[in-house]
Parts: structure tokens; sequence; C-alpha cells
């Protein structure tokens, strides 16, 4: 059977900034008793400026010569409307009254920049705020530096001063946002521990399950099965299915000839990795974590303080459904198969390449393995199931939902203690139970 892509279905088709506006003074507080009357000199030229509330600091951009060449003083407005004395400002007005006295200063005096300091005297409002905005128009015709660059530079002073000043307000966020961590992984961890199905379900289901049509043809022989059990669709359910099921039966023999059979296995894929010249950090890590695995299983078939004792079948499965649960562990178990199916395929490259239509000088087995095996979430066709069956070892047999079954369907007959029956079902793969065979099995 040739091979094209071999894409499947059984893909996973897998966070205004406004401003804060507040109200300027309306009018003018009345000037104390013995002062002249001050009368609000006449209104700039509509500029297009912020109000008072909305500016920042902004850096002279070059700005122009002096009459000694000297470049011009940076200038800036903070946040709170006070700007430092260096700023040149306009020509101030000239003042309502000849006498100003200190009971009564004038702006000028009065003004955060000017001469003097603010006093408890009364201050025009109105006056001020078109102080204000001269000193921004002297802003616009100096020129505008960047304001986010200054944001930035005031941002983590602000950001400390906060925490500092609100101690048991800051603990309580860090406090709150690790909680609120706690709860996502919890929920992430609900959401997909059905990786692999908890139960197993009757035969006798599978219409239902599967929702087949009465006038359908069935091509499984369901009376030669017991139960079936659904695996998680994502583009990784053949190998998901495939390493349960064999895992699964491993379990059940009280010996561990099997697991060492398999250690030694992928010991000669790691070196026919090696003999391939792949560098890949993938592989090794990979297959790190498919060892451990391997010797994680071989350590659940005894328990007790000094695991002197046989562990029981139920804490044995519950321990391998847990394991099946989560991405953070199996997704290392499913690229380091994905590349055994790789190295398979490229160390016999005779018989897989006349397998697959379109390869050339220039688009090789390697090539077409990187394409459609390694990558995560890729479906996997009849020449990656048969690969990865004849590199472990491991006799695999598939079964059809329906269609029409042929020889192919056992992918691979060769020896092995551990044989693996896969459920498919047009663009799905789940496991399967035959009836059980009773063989007794030496112990170690």
């Amino acid at each position: 059977m040739k091979s094209g892509s071999g894409i499947g279905t059984d893909h996973n088709q897998e966070p205004v900034n406004g401003h804060g506006q507040s109200e300027g003074c309306n009018a003018a507080t009345p000037p104390s008793k013995g002062g002249a009357d001050a009368t609000a000199p006449s209104r700039l030229p509509a500029a297009p400026v912020d109000p008072p509330q909305e500016r920042v600091r902004h850096q002279a951009g070059g700005g122009s010569r002096g009459t000694h060449g000297s470049s011009s003083a940076t200038v800036g407005v903070d946040q709170k409307g006070e700007v430092p004395a260096a700023i040149p400002l306009p020509g101030s007005p000239a003042p309502s009254s000849a006498g100003s006295s200190p009971s009564n200063p004038s702006l000028d005096s009065a003004w955060p920049f000017g001469a003097g300091t603010v006093s408890s005297a009364a201050i025009d409002c109105k006056e001020v705020f078109h102080r204000l905005v001269r000193a921004q128009t002297a802003i616009n015709e100096a020129g505008r530096g960047s304001a986010e660059e200054w944001e930035k530079k005031k941002k983590k002073p602000e950001e400390e001063q906060v925490e500092s000043a609100h101690p048991k307000k800051a603990h309580w966020s860090k406090l709150k946002n690790y909680f609120t961590r706690k709860v996502v992984d919890r929920e992430r961890w609900e959401m997909y521990q059905e990786h692999v199905g908890q139960q197993t379900n009757p035969i006798a289901e599978v219409f239902d399950y599967y929702r087949v049509p009465e006038d359908m043809a069935v091509c499984v022989n369901l009376d030669a099965y017991l139960r079936f059990r659904p695996v998680y669709g994502d583009g990784e359910c053949f190998y998901r299915s495939f390493i349960f099921s064999y895992l699964e039966q491993v379990l059940d023999r009280q010996d561990t000839h099997e697991e060492h059979r398999l250690l030694d296995t992928i010991k000669r894929v790691s070196m026919q990795h090696t003999n391939l010249g792949w560098t890949s950090s993938g592989f090794r890590r990979s297959y790190k974590a498919f060892k451990k695995l391997i010797k994680t299983v071989m350590g659940w078939k005894r328990q007790g303080r000094w695991n002197s004792i046989a562990s029981t079948n139920s804490y044995r499965e519950e321990k391998l459904l847990a394991f099946f649960s989560t991405y953070n562990k199996t997704e290392d178990i499913f690229v380091f198969l994905r590349l055994v199916v790789a190295i398979q395929i490229c160390s016999n490259g005779e018989e897989y390449g006349q397998l697959i239509t379109g390869l050339s000088e220039h688009y090789t087995l390697k090539n077409w393995c990187f394409l459609y095996v390694t990558p995560a979430r890729e479906f996997t066709d009849h020449i990656m199931m048969t690969a990865l069956a004849r590199a472990l070892e491991v006799p695999l047999r598939l079964e059809r939902l329906h269609g029409v079954g042929s020889d192919e369907d056992n992918i691979y007959t060769g020896p092995g203690d551990v044989s693996v029956t896969l459920l498919y079902t047009g663009n799905h793969y789940d496991i399967i139970y035959p009836h059980p065979v009773l063989v007794e099995h030496p112990a170690d």
C-alpha cells in the first residue's frame, strides 16, 4: 500500500486606556479684604493641549539654540501639574494692582514654579489653569520628547511606591494569583483526565457509542471481543492506544521479562539513531522519559514499605490511568514513539521507500518522516503502524468498525508475548479487548 501525505482527520483543530477626567475650579476665590480685584487675563488662542490632569513629562526633542549656541533646556510637566523651575515660560501678565504685599501675594509668587512659595492666601483657579495652558504651549513650541519613554522610567518607581505603601495588599495579590493558578491547573487536569477512558465499555455498546446506523454493516467480529476502551482523539490516539494497551497487559504479568526485553529493544533503537547521524536533543530527552516509564511500571508491580509484596491489579491500573491523564507526562512518550517510527523507516529505506510515493533525491525518506511522522498530532497510517510494531517487536492487529477487512489488518504478526489490538473507526483508534486467554507465566 502506497502512502502520500499520511494525513487523516483525527487532528484536534487545537487577552483603551481611558483618561481620567477631573473637574477644574469653576469660580475664583474672592480676594481677601484690602486687596484690589484681579481681572483674569485674556485667553490664549486655542491650542491642542491635554487637560492638566492628563499631562505627562516630555523631553525636549533637540530644541533651538540660544544666543550662546547652547541647546534649549529640558522641559516638562509632571502628572500633578508641577513644572520644574528651569522651564522657560511666557511673560507674566501685569499685576492687577501696583501694590502687592506678602499678605496678598501676586500670582507670580504663588505659582509653584515662580520666585515665591505658595501661601495660605486665595488663588485664582482660572488663572492657574491659564498658566498651565501657557506652560503646555511653551512645551509644544520647544519640542516634545517621548512620553512613552518617560512613562517607562516612572513606572517602576511608582509600582514600588504603591507596593511599599500597601504591603498587605501586595501580599494578598500574590497569594490570590497563586491560588488562581492552582485552580486553573486543577481545572486543566480535570479537563484532560479522560485522555484514556477510566472504565471499559461492554462490546455490545459499540453501536450506541459510535452511533452506527442500523443499515451499516459492521466489519469487526464482536463475538471475539469482550470490551472496548475509548481514548481521547487529538492526533495522538494511535500512539496513546498502542502504548496504554501494551503497558496494561505488561502490568497484568507478575514477572518483568517483557519490561527488560523492551529496554533492550529501545537501546538498539538508540544505536540506530546514532548510526543515522541524527543529533536531535528531543530524542535524548524522550528516550530518557520512555526508559523511566518502563522502570516505573516495574515499580508499580511491587508495593509495601520495602516493595516486598506484589501490588493488586486495581492499584496498577490506577497508576497507569493517572500517568496517562496529563500531557505533562505523556508528551515525551509520544515524541519518542514517533521518533522510533522515523528511525525504523529510515534505517530500512529499501523496504519502506517502495511504499511511499514521490520520493526523490531532493525529497528523501528523512524529509518525509520529518514532515508526516515526527510532528505532534499528525495522523498515523498503515506504514507508520507497521514500523512501530516491528521496531518494538510488539504484535499488532487492527479491527475495523466498518468497511472491508483484509490481511493487512494484521499489522505485525511476529513473535511476542504481549500483543495489541486496536479498533479503527475510520478516523480514530480505540482499544479493544479480546476474550482473555489464560497463559501461565514463570515468576522471577
